[in-house]
């Protein structure tokens, strides 16, 4: 007698693709969490705060594995096609756009103590850079769990906008080493926070173009 079991019903699949989208959620809301808690402790130079990062970030690459193995399972035992199928596969990619994000959290987190000086418009901008890039970041989540592709474009549109802040701090911080060495180290950690900043806006951008991928079939992210 046929038990059903050779033959997956289409509710079982529906419970699988709302697991994984629940884990990716979690997972994201996880290291969008990291990287606030790295930009605390970079404006606070807290070494406490510094430290829970870097202890939390091992959930992060935990999570990625275990994404990533309930992706695979899927795909062996549902064979989804089409939209499902683009999905499933911007998952397994996106889980290390994610992983990346937390291990840029633990190097904002490292900078920690190495707040540039107030000169200029430096920690004005690159407060802004950072509110730009959660902005981006969050947005970039939204469109994936929500297959929003008009989401996805803003988020697009808003790199220029990450792009040129890195370049203003880029520009602030050469100066105020050439003009004031004593303040290179803090210079340099305001770099080092604006290029984890940068970065994380990339993973933002891969995130919105896997929504891409995943709506309406456009190239996958490299």
């Amino acid at each position: 007698m046929d038990d059903g079991s050779a033959h997956p019903r289409p509710h079982d699949f529906e419970a699988d693709m709302h697991t994984v989208r629940e884990r990716f959620a979690a997972m994201a809301a996880n290291c969008q969490g990291q990287v606030h808690l790295g930009l605390e402790a970079f404006w606070a130079g807290s070494k406490e705060k510094s430290a829970q990062v870097e202890a939390d970030d091992d959930a992060i690459d935990d999570e990625e594995k275990a994404i990533d193995a309930l992706v695979l399972r899927i795909l062996a035992l549902r064979q989804p096609v089409a939209s499902d199928l683009r999905m499933l596969t911007a998952l397994f990619k996106l889980v290390t756009d994610l992983e990346r994000i937390g291990d840029e959290a633990v190097d904002i987190a490292r900078a920690a103590g190495s707040l540039p000086p107030d000169v200029g418009n430096t920690r004005e901008r690159l407060r802004q850079m950072a509110d730009t890039t959660d902005k981006m970041l969050g947005a970039a989540v939204r469109s994936f769990l929500q297959g929003n592709a008009q989401l996805a474009q803003e988020v697009l549109r808003t790199d220029d906008a990450v792009d040129t802040l890195h370049q203003e701090i880029l520009r602030d911080c050469v100066g105020l080493i050439s003009q004031r060495p004593a303040d290179t180290a803090p210079a340099m950690g305001a770099l080092t926070v604006a290029k984890c900043l940068e970065r994380i806006a990339a993973h933002a951008l891969n995130i919105a173009e896997g929504t891409l991928f995943a709506v309406q079939a456009e190239p996958m992210p490299r």
